[in-house]
C-alpha cells in the first residue's frame, strides 16, 4: 500500500479550495457535491450563497428547480425559496406559469424550455459567483411539477456552454455592464424583434443586461445575447465604448451561442 505523506495530504486539501483547481476530476467543490447528490439519489435542498443567494433542488438524484437572487424568479416559482427564508418574498413579473397540458407537441416542447430556462439561468449564476454551499436538506422537498427533471450532467454541460459564451461576449458586455440607447443623427433601418424592442423601450440610466432581466422575467443568460445584438446594430452603447461599436466597424460576435435544447442533444461533446 503506497504511502501519503502529509504533506502530499495537505496540499491536496488545499487544491481543493482553490477556485479553478480540480479534485478527482470535478471542475470544483460545488460540482463535485452536485455529483454526489445525483449519485446518491438524494431528494431535497442544497442551499448556496455568495455573490448572491440561492439553492438548487434534487428529486431522486436530478435537478427539478432551482433560483438565485440575481437572476428572476418566475411569480408561480415564488413559493419554492421564498417560503424557506432563502429570498424576498416579493417576485419579478414573468410569463412562464402557462399550463402545457393542452398544448401541440412543439409548443409543448417550447413550453417546457421555457419552465426549464429560469432554473438554468439561476444555476449558472450560482456557480458562476464565488459560492459555497451549505448543508444539504434531505427534508426540503421541491414544488411540485416545476420542470421535468434533468440530470446533473445535462445542467453541468449546458452551464458549462454558457460560461463559454459569456468569455466571448465579456470584452462587449457582461450581464452587469451599464447600456444606453443610441440615436445617431442619420439613424440606419433596422427590423428588431419585439423582445428587442421591449429592452429598447426599457433601457436608461444605469439600466444593465441583468436590471433589465430582472425588469422583464427573463432569463439573464438570454436577456445579455439580446443586448449584445442590439449593441452590434448600434442601436445601444456601452459608455466609454460608443466609438468602437458606431465607427462602422461590426462589433465581434461570440463564436458560438449554445442553447440548452442543443446541450441536451450534445452532452458531454466537444464543440467543433
Amino acid at each position: 500500500m503506497s504511502q501519503v505523506t502529509k504533506r502530499t495530504r495537505v496540499q491536496r486539501l488545499a487544491d481543493s479550495v482553490l477556485p479553478g483547481r480540480t479534485v478527482g476530476g470535478y471542475a470544483n467543490l460545488i460540482e463535485a457535491r452536485l455529483r454526489k447528490l445525483a449519485a446518491t439519489a438524494s431528494t431535497g435542498l442544497l442551499p448556496l450563497s455568495g455573490h448572491g443567494d440561492g439553492g438548487i433542488f434534487f428529486r431522486g438524484g436530478r435537478v427539478v428547480y432551482a433560483e438565485s437572487t440575481r437572476t428572476p424568479t418566475p411569480v408561480r416559482r415564488s413559493v419554492g425559496l421564498a417560503a424557506l427564508g432563502l429570498v424576498a418574498t416579493e417576485a419579478s413579473p414573468a410569463s412562464n406559469g402557462a399550463e402545457l397540458v393542452a398544448l401541440p407537441s412543439l409548443e409543448r416542447l417550447f413550453g417546457m424550455l421555457a419552465l426549464t430556462e429560469p432554473t438554468i439561468d439561476a444555476i449558472t449564476e450560482l456557480l458562476s459567483s464565488e459560492s459555497r454551499y451549505a448543508k444539504f436538506r434531505s427534508s426540503d422537498y421541491p414544488p411540485a411539477g416545476q420542470m421535468s427533471p434533468l440530470s446533473i450532467e445535462a445542467v453541468l454541460a449546458e452551464v458549462e456552454r454558457r460560461r463559454q459564451v459569456f468569455r466571448q461576449l465579456a470584452p462587449v458586455v457582461t450581464a452587469d455592464s451599464p447600456v444606453v440607447r443610441f440615436a445617431p443623427r442619420d439613424p440606419p433601418s433596422f427590423q428588431v424583434t419585439s423582445s428587442q424592442w421591449a429592452l429598447l423601450v426599457r433601457t436608461g440610466d444605469g439600466s444593465t443586461p441583468r436590471a433589465l432581466a430582472m425588469a422583464l422575467g427573463r432569463s439573464v443568460f438570454g436577456t445579455t445575447i439580446e443586448v449584445y445584438r442590439l449593441l452590434a446594430l448600434g442601436m445601444l452603447v456601452v459608455p466609454g465604448h460608443a466609438a468602437a461599436i458606431t465607427s462602422g466597424q461590426p462589433a465581434p460576435r461570440p463564436a458560438e451561442v449554445m442553447s440548452f435544447i442543443r446541450a441536451l442533444a450534445d452532452a458531454g461533446g466537444s464543440n467543433a
